[in-house]
């Protein structure tokens, strides 16, 4: 019995639209840190648009109220980044060479006879705190390079800047470039999404800086009554590391720990347990009412979207997914809305 072969014709123009498909996406993440930077440039842009119309408003034109206000955030970022950079990387160095000798003198203060009762704990102890300054000690250099790459891209900095300035300079530019490509009878809503979707994007950002200056001056403010030394850099670390989900928490709060502790062990625990607790204040009282507003994600699905950019494009995929979730949950709901 014959059995007929069954046979697929493809085309030469469904295999270049496969080929082309595989080249961007190829093509994307050989420049994905490009295009990290042209969204955030988006973002910054979209952020500051309601101060420029409001600019506009009292006759001020784009001209002179971009340049104006990109100067006086240079100026401020500058100042307050050398402010802070030299000693921080001092007082980084001081403690990864003091710590050692502190941690030794806990041990000794636990053998003492104060604490003569818990005597038994004390090889289990010191067995622990050498581990434990050994492996703290040798991440305090990974900490500061890693600190170091994410505030010394210069070039990656200029390049969101000037992209920023341009877009920010170009009044609706993205908008009218999708629009240029755009069939007319979707024109009106590719427009409406798009602004949503600008909205969200700037939104974040600004609820981002609310947050961040918040935990920067609750933490400089609490570690002060606390008497511990170097609040202010901590404080100024622990803003800036708010830009960074779940990550840059973690990590302010083994610095405010390793900094707190050279004075005393018992110090760097109530240092870090006043630092979670003001994540606990911040997490439950302002978060949902300015990120969770801004953003209109679940906890759930902000989580899912820095594993992902984490896994894609590292540290800069953590810094973009939740404003590129943000983004495209516009689209997912009208997807969503359509279905329904």
């Amino acid at each position: 019995m014959l059995t007929k072969l069954k046979t697929t014709d493809i085309s030469t123009s469904t295999i270049f639209r496969v080929l082309t498909i595989v080249l961007v996406v190829v093509l994307f993440f050989k420049i994905w840190q490009i295009v990290a930077s042209l969204f955030l440039a988006i973002v910054i842009s979209t952020a500051i648009e309601p101060t420029l119309r409001w600019l506009e408003r009292h006759s001020i034109k784009r001209i002179i109220s971009v340049p104006s206000l990109y100067l006086l955030a240079i100026a401020a970022f500058f100042g307050i980044f050398y402010a802070i950079l030299p000693s921080l990387f001092n007082e980084v160095f001081v403690l990864s060479q003091d710590l050692p000798q502190k941690l030794g003198k806990i041990v000794e203060e636990f053998g003492s006879s104060a604490f003569s009762s818990v005597g038994f704990l004390v090889p289990a102890l010191d067995e622990l705190f050498v581990n434990f300054q050994t492996k703290l000690g040798a991440a305090i250099p990974d900490v500061v390079s890693f600190i170091s790459r994410i505030f010394g891209g210069i070039l990656t900095f200029l390049l969101v800047i000037v992209f920023s300035f341009y877009l920010s300079l170009r009044k609706n530019d993205i908008e009218n470039s999708l629009l240029a490509i755009t069939p007319p009878r979707h024109k009106d809503y590719v427009r409406d999404l798009v602004r949503r979707m600008q909205k969200r994007t700037g939104r974040w950002l600004q609820a981002v800086f609310v947050l961040a200056t918040f935990m920067g001056i609750a933490v400089f403010a609490v570690l002060t009554l606390l008497g511990i030394k170097f609040s202010l850099t901590l404080g100024i670390i622990a803003g800036f590391l708010e830009v960074i989900p779940f990550i840059g928490p973690f990590i302010a709060g083994i610095l405010i720990f390793g900094t707190a502790s050279t004075q005393s062990l018992v110090t760097g625990l109530i240092a870090v347990g006043a630092y979670i607790a003001l994540q606990q204040i911040q997490q439950i009282f302002i978060t949902p009412s300015v990120m969770g507003k801004a953003v209109g994600l679940n906890p759930l699905m902000v989580l899912l979207a820095v594993l992902i950019g984490a896994e894609l494009a590292g540290l800069w995929g953590i810094i973009i997914a939740i404003p590129l979730a943000a983004a495209f949950g516009e689209l997912f709901r009208d997807l969503y809305g359509i279905k329904k």
